[in-house]
């Protein structure tokens, strides 16, 4: 039985990491992307470089589910914090999934996917646990930079092909939303091609601003620096986890 994990993160930055660190074994070209595959802490994994946005993450994970035949997918990398509380660096592990810009009334209830009959897809409570463990387990055995004072999170994330970027569309997604704990631009349609694919579904996000614009930090160097390696040995973490 194939035990693969596929690993997906929309930017070259927030895999950077993991893929320095991987044992290469080839490298599959498929419908406009590149799957590679290799071995990490002893685990054989698939990692895709997916892009932003909905398509791009559904295209990534269909080929993962399909072509490399995972066993379960994870997805890692940065996102907006919505709830009260969150600051930058904070670490969020999703439980449950939803696309916010999926709109579709008066045909449909707001959020629900047409013809779908749900809106909210829920993680796999296994993965997911394993997910905050080892992410805990990776803040105490040493914080990166700029995460000197990052707690674990577990909570709703959700998605849309949108960067929010104002206090006016932040607030839209939070009254409709208002359990939603980050806000990102993949991790719901990974989900949804998770479900229809019977795959357990892990995501880890590291806060990198409030989804508003208002950050005031060096995005470009705070993934390089600290949210890529988070990310990195959370799921280097949880690959370890699953060979014992």
């Amino acid at each position: 039985m194939n035990n693969r994990t596929g690993i997906i993160a929309a930017m070259v930055s927030e895999l950077r990491d993991l893929a320095s660190s991987l044992d290469h074994e080839r490298t599959e070209k498929i419908a406009g992307r590149e799957i590679h595959y290799g071995h990490l802490e002893g685990q054989p994994v698939a990692i895709v470089l997916c892009g932003c946005g909905k398509v791009n993450a559904a295209h990534s994970a269909t080929l993962l589910a399909c072509h490399a035949k995972v066993s379960r997918i994870l997805v890692t990398g940065v996102s907006g914090g919505l709830a009260e509380g969150l600051k930058v660096g904070d670490i969020v592990i999703g439980d449950s999934f939803v696309q916010h810009d999926m709109d579709t009334r008066p045909l449909f209830p707001l959020h629900e996917i047409p013809f779908e009959g749900f809106s909210m897809i829920d993680a796999d409570p296994d993965l997911r646990h394993l997910m905050a463990e080892s992410a805990r387990g990776m803040l105490h055995a040493q914080r990166p930079p700029g995460l000197e004072n990052a707690r674990v999170f577990e909570g709703l994330v959700v998605s849309g092909d949108q960067f929010l970027s104002s206090n006016e569309a932040r607030t839209r997604v939070q009254e409709s939303l208002p359990k939603a704990s980050c806000v990102d631009m993949e991790s719901a349609a990974v989900a949804q091609v998770c479900r229809a694919a019977d795959l357990p579904l892990g995501v880890v996000r590291v806060i990198s601003d409030s989804a508003d614009g208002s950050a005031h930090i060096d995005f470009a160097k705070f993934v390089e620096i600290s949210a890529s390696k988070a990310c990195a040995e959370t799921v280097r973490h949880a690959l370890r986890a699953l060979k014992d």
